[in-house]
């Protein structure tokens, strides 16, 4: 039995103890670390080699920050068999979101990194962020289709799409130079700021249960929207007209991102919630057994073997 659960440094010590011991999911765990450890030396050639070493290399890394919580979302499920409390609306929210950013950003440079990153690894992030998500789709719709909970994805993108399309269409900045690509960054931007709020209404719908979920993918989606955030707050400025005008470039991109950064961290705060509501609920069965004693002042144990499920997720 392990309690894992009860507090992040216990949930690390039980991901290291099950390394050590040999346990039956140290060779998951290893894959992880090493996952980790391949994106982290990765992040350093890029930015020694193919960045100016400038500010604006923390969007480049957000992306690949995405990119490598998507692919342990499809660890996860690998791992699991299982796409249960992943929710297909928004996958297909994030496939719009990528294809309407990446046909501007491949032609336009607007919108990019002013370093070397932006030349073709932030492109190259959200090309792989991409082809991992339609994955991700293929695993939810045909080869773990029995699991995945199509009665609890209904959220409705039909009316969210064309609302983001004329947000997009009604009010962009002017980066690209050009009404068409200026258009269709913005429509991606709005679409990735509203790609959540399918998989939050799923987190609500079961209740806060989202076994298929790891908390690797949460926390560094989060961890992306807080860079990607920050990014743009800091260069609002430079996004105000010369003339000194009204800076609406600026406020347009800050309302999408503040609404992205709000909605991420609505769905973590609910996803750890439900994790500890999980574990304290647990925790309280075994005190409640713990408690039973016969008139002999023998502990009456219960006729059921409670499973204690508390390692680090994958």
């Amino acid at each position: 039995m392990t309690m894992a659960g009860t507090s992040p440094i216990l949930r690390l010590l039980d991901f290291v103890d099950e390394i050590v011991s040999g346990k039956e999911r140290a060779r998951a765990n290893i894959f992880v670390c090493l996952v980790y450890a391949m994106f982290f030396c990765f992040s350093m050639v890029v930015w020694r080699h193919f960045s100016d070493k400038d500010f604006s290399y923390i969007c480049t890394f957000a992306g690949l920050t995405q990119m490598l919580s998507f692919y342990l979302l499809l660890h996860k499920m690998k791992v699991t068999k299982s796409a249960a409390g992943v929710s297909s609306k928004t996958l297909q929210m994030y496939v719009l979101a990528f294809c309407f950013r990446l046909s501007s950003t491949l032609v336009k440079n607007g919108y990019l990194p002013v370093d070397r990153s932006g030349d073709w690894v932030y492109q190259a992030a959200d090309i792989a962020s991409l082809l991992i998500v339609f994955q991700l789709l293929y695993f939810c719709h045909k080869r773990y289709a029995i699991s995945y909970q199509r009665e609890l994805d209904t959220f409705p993108i039909y009316k969210l799409i064309p609302g983001c399309v004329l947000l997009g269409c009604a009010f962009h900045g002017k980066l690209n130079h050009s009404p068409f690509f200026d258009k269709t960054w913005t429509i991606g931007m709005w679409l990735d700021a509203f790609a959540m709020l399918p998989q939050l209404w799923m987190l609500v719908m079961k209740g806060g249960e989202v076994e298929a979920l790891t908390s690797n993918y949460v926390a560094l989606t989060f961890f992306s929207r807080c860079m990607t955030w920050f990014f743009w707050y800091t260069g609002y400025t430079e996004l105000a007209p010369k003339d000194g005008g009204v800076n609406i470039v600026g406020g347009v991109i800050m309302t999408a991102q503040s609404l992205q950064l709000l909605v991420s961290a609505d769905f973590m705060y609910r996803y750890f919630a439900w994790q500890s509501s999980k574990c304290a609920g647990r925790l309280g069965c075994v005190t409640s057994c713990a408690g039973q004693m016969d008139t002999d002042g023998m502990m009456v144990m219960p006729d059921f073997e409670p499973e204690f499920d508390f390692e680090l997720e994958i």
